[in-house]
């Protein structure tokens, strides 16, 4: 039911002045505590494309639009998601406190932007998992990153490994902590690099509270 202005001043002179504070406190309670934002659906989309590009979690949009499996999304399509949520970003990475590195390398990898740790570095180079895990994409799903690697991790863990070369797993793979995922390359980048993520149940995790 939508309250206009003229409704509750008619509410506030039947009720008398008295009843300023119960009439607001209920009228307050029924306006939306979270306001909506659309996104028209573009060719190329998928749920994981969306939810990496405005840091959601990608359950929360299936929820949120009563997305039926296999969660298919057509361009034109408009999904609707809180205005606020790309702000619930993890802080830190929580339960495992340092993880492998996903590369061997003596170049420090560059932040970019809160979520993101780019690595520059030789093409060729190996990339390892920084935990044992499963993969759940391995390749070109998600356009603007190139071969993608992404794995399961257990508590709710993600990690991403943008812009691969060659990719040495498939999805629903069980690897080890270390394991050779795959190696660099420069795939929807200008120059060889690895770009790195890690998510806890579907949020992106600050970088600088990321141990290696």
């Amino acid at each position: 039911m939508k309250f206009s202005a003229l409704y509750l001043i008619a509410i506030l002179l039947i009720g008398g002045c008295s009843s300023l504070e119960s009439v607001t406190s209920n009228f307050l309670a029924k306006i939306p505590q979270s306001i909506k934002e659309s996104y028209k659906v573009q060719s190329g989309d998928s749920i994981w494309s969306i939810a990496m590009q405005y840091n959601l979690d990608p359950e929360k949009i299936i929820e949120d639009n009563n997305l039926l499996k296999p969660f298919i999304i057509l361009p034109g399509q408009k999904l609707y998601f809180d205005a606020d949520s790309a702000s619930k970003a993890f802080v830190s990475s929580e339960q495992i406190v340092v993880w492998h590195s996903p590369i061997n390398t003596n170049k420090k990898p560059v932040s970019q932007g809160s979520y993101w740790l780019m690595y520059e570095t030789e093409k060729g180079n190996p990339i390892s998992s920084i935990q044992e895990g499963r993969v759940v994409i391995a390749g070109p799903d998600i356009p603007g990153y190139g071969n993608l690697v992404m794995i399961s991790h257990p508590n709710g863990f993600l990690s991403l490994y943008a812009h691969c070369k060659d990719i040495f797993v498939q999805k629903g793979d069980v690897i080890s902590r270390g394991a050779i995922i795959a190696d660099v390359g420069s795939s929807e980048a200008s120059s060889p690099m690895l770009r790195f993520q890690l998510r806890k149940n579907g949020s992106p995790v600050k970088t600088s509270s990321i141990k290696f």
